[in-house]
């Protein structure tokens, strides 16, 4: 089954998008729209700082008592992934059936969404399409305890969120770009820094994800938030090595952990997203 609109790698340029246009009040209603849409007719469940939203007899009503354990565990996974102690706010988590009823909260036909000024995250769950819960609670977490990259650092916004997500499909972040550069589909270091957005979802995405979860593994959370708020431009202050010796090293570390040997069925990923 072909899966049409935005796919799990483009969501970020949409949420960008949308919070450029919305004012701060705008922004944070995107909650209170949802639950003053009476037609959803919103049943709730609660445990200590995640809140969950879905609407009677569906698949996550169901399923709400795995999916508040999910929510939560992702929450603590994100926090340990980006070094910080804690998130102070109720995490509202809204899931609905469809990417149509998606386009009736966001105003687009998105399968999820990162409401990071409200703490909200919405999502499409039903038998045929698992949410992208981690994904989007990343976004709101690294938002909200970051704040705005530094221009420099767009691209990390994305990178991290797929790194702490992991997977697309059965391929693992690694095994994708390993994947990508094996078939010389990746540009050096330094076009992912400056022209993100321009490199196509699935390159630009695994890439940075990839370089994402090298920087976190090698040296630390405190070094990707350095990277995050004072910019790429001049890795030797955050990294202590040149952007080349970064590049090199991240191919290094890339073999080793996913080789050069494995296959992905691209056109698959492309297809059928990662769902």
């Amino acid at each position: 089954m072909k899966r049409c609109t935005a796919s799990l790698i483009g969501f970020v340029f949409i949420a960008l998008a949308l919070a450029s246009v919305f004012s701060a009040q705008e922004y944070v209603s995107l909650v209170k729209r949802a639950l003053d849409d009476s037609s959803f007719h919103w049943r709730s469940f609660e445990a200590e700082d995640v809140r969950l939203f879905y609407k009677p007899d569906s698949f996550a009503e169901r399923h709400r008592v795995m999916l508040v354990r999910s929510a939560k565990a992702s929450v603590e996974e994100v926090l340990k992934f980006l070094g910080e102690p804690g998130y102070d706010r109720i995490l509202h988590v809204f899931y609905v059936d469809t990417r149509k009823e998606m386009d009736r909260i966001i105003g687009r036909p998105v399968a999820g969404y990162a409401d990071w000024t409200g703490s909200g995250v919405f999502l499409v769950l039903n038998p045929e399409w698992r949410s992208f819960d981690t994904h989007e609670i990343t976004h709101v977490l690294s938002m909200s305890l970051w704040g705005t990259p530094d221009p420099t650092s767009r691209w990390m916004v994305e990178g991290v969120a797929v790194s702490c997500d992991g997977w697309c499909q059965e391929y693992s972040v690694d095994e994708i770009a390993s994947y990508l550069l094996s078939q010389d589909q990746l540009p050096p270091l330094h076009e992912l820094f400056r022209n993100f957005a321009e490199l196509g979802e699935i390159r630009a995405g695994f890439y940075a994800a990839s370089v994402i979860g090298f920087v976190r593994n090698r040296y630390g959370p405190d070094a990707l938030r350095d990277l995050w708020m004072n910019g790429s431009g001049d890795l030797s202050g955050s990294l202590g090595s040149t952007i080349d010796e970064i590049e090199a090293s991240w191919k290094k570390y890339l073999k080793e952990t996913a080789g050069n040997e494995i296959q992905i069925d691209l056109e698959n990923i492309e297809e059928l997203e990662c769902g």
